[in-house]
């Protein structure tokens, strides 16, 4: 049996969307068909969620796991050493899935029973474990191919079904479907279609947020050079010029996978340090920012002011978070050639104003730093700071200038604010506000300040009680608390 992942997690409301968000991914990554991760997610959201009403310790702890077995089949399991909860034999009835009535505590049962048959709870040496099997699991990607000819369809299916799942469309229509349905991670298009081109599929994609999970090759028996720039321009990542070998064909669709899965591998192996040091000061990052699973980012470059960058792009998931990497990456290099701070947003905007990238999105972003005493910062479209007196006062500073790529010509003013009377500093996305209130936030903060807490642990406090039930998050949130000690 080998492990795929497995990690203990605080049994609370986030980790319940935690573990969902893994499933997603790992399941997605593995080409599980989307209708079994979907089950997998409802059947564990619904154990844990009945985990937590029915739980009354303090320290309630979960592992989860997920082990791939024999026989094409994947274990995924849950582990706690909490009092026993036996869903199954304290909640049973036989109520039916398509019965059109509701059933009090019982439902969940019959989901999970309808789902996976094999679902199982068990207790042994005093740790109690749920798990059930998904099966039949196919390893290959998911490919859809469009193409109106039936015969290319059956040759190019003969070349490629050894290696992928293969879903064959003979229109655009049924083609949008499969898109949109099938989690299929490649788009294999002929370009000339019986009732026009392709194209309109490629305008759709660029339209949506689903082509940041998907490569595209495109077919073609036009080699101009008009065409090429065309389809091009459309967003594909290669094309073949027909008629095309069994040779050529999958060396294109490794190499453009090969490509997005670095891309994504690169993504995914940057971490952020929960503690950074700017100058003096300590920063404390909590949130999305950490976790590296939306659009909110943040990056501590090497200059001379030492100053931390955060941001958010619009959007959620993995396609908030590819264009994230696209911000960082021009950042880096922008600042690797030791332009001034003052000049940044104003050659980030230009970039995006001439759409240079991040053609489909909007991001705000905040420099800050800290020099004799006084804290420093230009602000495209981001919440301004906020600071936190040493009285205990929480005060919104004002400073914050038009989104990025707006305009090209806009001057990104230089704002400051004197920190002799500060201890906190708060620096935040959008979301840490929306899923609270401000004077929400400010309750919090004299609770915290009347416990008398040293810089750090009122860090950690401070993002502790600043968590909203898991029902009650709007956006992905993050926060950086700045202080001296």
């Amino acid at each position: 049996m080998d492990c795929l992942y497995q990690k203990t997690f605080n049994l609370d409301w986030p980790t319940v969307s935690e573990i969902r968000h893994i499933l997603k991914h790992v399941l997605t990554a593995i080409s599980v068909k989307n209708q079994d991760i979907d089950a997998a997610g409802l059947v564990a959201t619904e154990y844990l969620t009945n985990l937590l009403r029915h739980s009354d310790e303090t320290a309630r702890f979960v592992q989860f796991s997920m082990h791939k077995l024999a026989d094409q089949q994947l274990l995924i399991e849950f582990k706690d050493s909490m009092s026993s909860y036996d869903l199954f034999n304290q909640q049973p009835n036989q109520w039916q899935i398509d019965s059109g009535e509701l059933v009090e505590g019982g439902m969940g049962v019959a989901l999970i029973k309808h789902y996976f048959p094999n679902a199982s709870y068990n207790t042994v040496d005093q740790q109690n474990i749920f798990s059930f099997c998904l099966t039949n699991i196919d390893k290959r990607p998911t490919l859809i191919y469009i193409d109106d000819d039936k015969a290319q369809l059956a040759l190019l299916n003969a070349y490629l079904s050894e290696h992928f799942q293969v879903i064959c469309c003979e229109d655009s229509e049924s083609g949008w479907q499969e898109i949109l349905t099938s989690g299929a991670t490649i788009l294999l298009l002929d370009h000339k279609l019986k009732n026009g081109t392709s194209e309109p599929i490629l305008k759709k994609l660029n339209q949506s947020n689903l082509k940041t999970n998907l490569s595209v090759v495109m077919l073609t028996g036009d080699d101009s050079e008009e065409l090429i720039k065309r389809i091009n321009l459309l967003g594909v990542d290669d094309y073949l010029v027909k008629p095309v070998s069994k040779t050529r064909l999958l060396q294109s669709i490794e190499r453009i996978v090969h490509r997005f899965s670095a891309l994504k591998y690169l993504i995914n192996e940057e971490r952020m340090q929960t503690k950074q040091k700017i100058g003096e000061f300590n920063a404390y990052n909590f949130g999305s920012i950490i976790s590296q699973n939306g659009g909110d980012f943040c990056m501590y470059p090497h200059q001379q002011q030492t100053p931390v960058i955060i941001g958010d792009m619009m959007g959620h998931g993995i396609t908030a978070l590819k264009e994230s990497f696209a911000i960082k990456g021009f950042l880096s290099g922008c600042l690797a050639t030791q332009i001034p701070l003052t000049d940044v947003l104003k050659t980030l905007n230009l970039a995006l104003y001439e759409q240079r990238l991040c053609k489909n999105s909007l991001v705000t972003l905040l420099i800050g730093f800290i020099e004799n005493n006084t804290l420093h910062w230009f602000n495209a479209g981001h919440p301004a700071p906020c600071v936190i007196t040493t009285q205990g006062k929480l005060l919104q500073l004002s400073g914050t200038d038009p989104l990025l790529g707006l305009s090209d010509d806009h001057q990104y003013q230089h704002y400051r604010y004197d920190l002799s009377d500060v201890a906190q500093v708060l620096l935040f996305t959008d979301g840490w506000l929306d899923n609270q209130k401000m004077s929400d936030v400010d309750q919090i903060i004299a609770k915290l300040t009347h416990d008398n807490l040293h810089s750090e642990e009122f860090a950690y406090a401070l993002w502790q009680a600043s968590q909203v039930k898991l029902s009650a998050e709007i956006d992905d949130a993050s926060l950086i608390v700045i202080n001296k000690h």
